[in-house]
Parts: structure tokens; C-alpha cells; sequence
């Protein structure tokens, strides 16, 4: 970490997670007032007070507690681990253009939920087909990718970056494979993988919160590791980091709560990646800011998403995906253009 960065980052103190803080209040607020029916902000505070189980509530209690508190919830939760978990694989990897998709985990996870919609395995899991089998697929693809690049016990980064580029293809290759064998289930299978909010409620809640804690939790708690990884793995190996127990932490912690976020929610590309790197250039490298900033910020990203891929064409939702690749993108090539200028 640079002198200028760290004198930058003190500077700002606590502003940017008090500017973040008002963010989410604001953001929040939006994706429960709006949607196809508006619900005034005193009528959100009202049904708050009454609670879920208000008799002779009106319909718009209904809506808040039926589907906008858990949809903007989930969208709120995911959206932050997936800003914690990008933060965390471009510490690790010391490059801005990571993400937490990096390691096959969302190509793997959509590989399960390919299976499952293709020889119907709701018929037997119910509601928990997609999720479960997403699951499975995501840590089977990131067992793969760790195997393939440890070796005596050292895994090695370049290796997992371009083993997981290798399984990633692999296993979208296996997905158009299915996607052409089995064309009646092509419609469902392509709306998965662009990602979504849809099945959003209060179980799919419930069930991916802990598992968003624990690995937002393991990663934060890795700040100062992977301060120390901004000057290379030797020079954090001579700061008393132990270097390869550090990596396998973030690595799997990463993985564990990208999962859940694609178990529940489909792929939802660039979050994990422009966040965190925003966030970077306001407030510097240090992790111990840049990760609970950038979860905060993650999370506000994509209730923002959320909201506009349900009003933008109503009566019709937008995958969540294509609203965040819309906009990420553009907004990625500007930032390179950007930073490049400023090398210059």
C-alpha cells in the first residue's frame, strides 16, 4: 500500500462507511416503495411497526412482507457478499480485473441448476432442487480448480486463475451441450443464468444469510493479511503471514459465499467486480475499509438493480443480470480508459 493511498484512507476516516450507511437507508427505502403498485413511506413504516402478522392489514402490508422485505433483503445480502468476495479475490490476486467468479464457482454452479432443470429434479427437492444442486456444483468446480493448482502443499495464483479460466470453459461448454439436447428446457435454463430475484422469500432468506455471514466474516477477518499481500507473497511471508493458509481462508470463503449468492439468485455478473473497485479509488487499498465499504456498497448495487430490472418493462421483469452487465460493463471499459490516462 502506498503512502499517498493510506494518508488518503486516514483522511477520509469513517465518511465513506457513513456515506454507505445512508446509502442503504435510501436504497432500501426505493426498493420498497416502488414497484408496480408505490407504497408511501409512512405506509412502509406503519407495516413495519404492525409487523408480519397484522390482522386486517391492507394489501400493500401484504406486498411489503409477502415479497418486497425479503426480495430486497436477499438482493441486499448477496449483493454484499459478492462485494466482499470481489474485494477479497483482487487482494489475493493483486488484480483490479478479478472477480469471485474467477474460480469457476458460477460456471459450476449453474452446471448443478443446468442438471436439475433439465432431468427435473424439483420433482424430488422441491423448491431446494436449484439451490442445492448449484451448491454442489459450485464446490465441485472450485475442488477441481484447487487440486489442479496445489502442488507439495503450495497453491499457486497464476494456476488457479487460469485453471479456473479452463473449468469455467469446460463447464459452459457442458451447459450448451445440454441446452441443445434438451430444447424444451432452453427458455428456463437461459432465464436462470441470467440471474434474478424472482424466487426471492423469506426461506431463500433465511437459508442464505448464514452462509453470507460466515464467509463475509472468515474474509474481513483477513484485512491486514491481505494488506500485507499488496507487496507480494514474499515480502507478506516476511511480515509473519502465513501465506498459504491465508490463501486457502479466502479462497474457500469466497467461494462459500459466492455460492450461495448463485444457488439463490443465478450468475449476476460485474458486482463482485466493479464494486470493489470503485470503492478502491475513493478510499484506497486498505482492506480493513475497502471490505465492509464495499459490502455495503454491494449490497445497495444490487437493490438498485433489483428495482430497476422490475419497473423498467412492467408488467414483465428484466433479469437482474442483464440490467447489472448493462450498465457494468460500459462503466468497467471507462474506468480502464480512466486509469490508463492516468498512468500515462
Amino acid at each position: 500500500m502506498h503512502n499517498k493511498e493510506r494518508a488518503a484512507a486516514r483522511k477520509l476516516g469513517p465518511l465513506p462507511a457513513t456515506v454507505s450507511v445512508a446509502c442503504f437507508i435510501i436504497c432500501v427505502s426505493l426498493g420498497l416503495s416502488l414497484g408496480s403498485v408505490s407504497i408511501p413511506l409512512k405506509d412502509i413504516i406503519a407495516s413495519l411497526l404492525a409487523g408480519p402478522g397484522a390482522e386486517d392489514a391492507p394489501t400493500e402490508h401484504t406486498i411489503l412482507w409477502t415479497l418486497r422485505f425479503p426480495r430486497v433483503l436477499l438482493a441486499f445480502v448477496e449483493g454484499a457478499s459478492l462485494g466482499v468476495a470481489g474485494a477479497a479475490m483482487q487482494g489475493l490476486f493483486r488484480n483490479p480485473m478479478a472477480d469471485p467468479y474467477v474460480l469457476g464457482v458460477s460456471s459450476g454452479a449453474s452446471l448443478g441448476a443446468v442438471l436439475g432443470i433439465t432431468f427435473g429434479a424439483g420433482r424430488a427437492l422441491g423448491l431446494w432442487a436449484l439451490p442445492v444442486l448449484a451448491f454442489a456444483g459450485a464446490f465441485v468446480s472450485t475442488g477441481i480448480v484447487y487440486v489442479l493448482a496445489t502442488r507439495n502443499g503450495r497453491t499457486d495464483t497464476w494456476t488457479l486463475l487460469l485453471s479456473g479460466i479452463a473449468v469455467s470453459s469446460l463447464v459452459s461448454s457442458l451447459i450448451a451441450f445440454l441446452m441443445v439436447f434438451f430444447r424444451q428446457r432452453v427458455e428456463e435454463i437461459v432465464f436462470w443464468t441470467m440471474g434474478g430475484l424472482s424466487r426471492a422469500s423469506w426461506k431463500a432468506l433465511a437459508s442464505a444469510f448464514p452462509y453470507a455471514l460466515a464467509g463475509v466474516g472468515i474474509l474481513w477477518s483477513q484485512s491486514k493479511a491481505l494488506n500485507a499481500f499488496s507487496f507480494g507473497e514474499e515480502a507478506a511471508f516476511h511480515m509473519g503471514v502465513s501465506v498459504e493458509r491465508v490463501k486457502r481462508r479466502i479462497l474457500w470463503a469466497s467461494s462459500l459465499t459466492t455460492a450461495s449468492c448463485v444457488a439463490f439468485t443465478g450468475p449476476i455478473g460485474f458486482i463482485g467486480l466493479i464494486v470493489p473497485h470503485v470503492v478502491r479509488l475513493f478510499i484506497g487499498p486498505d482492506h480493513r475499509w475497502l471490505m465492509p465499504v464495499s459490502a455495503l456498497a454491494g449490497g445497495n448495487a444490487l437493490v438498485l438493480a433489483d428495482l430497476l430490472a422490475r419497473t423498467i418493462t412492467p408488467p414483465l421483469e428484466t433479469p437482474v443480470g442483464v440490467i447489472t452487465s448493462l450498465f457494468g460493463a460500459p462503466f468497467f471499459l471507462y474506468l480502464l480508459v480512466k486509469v490508463r490516462r492516468r498512468g500515462m
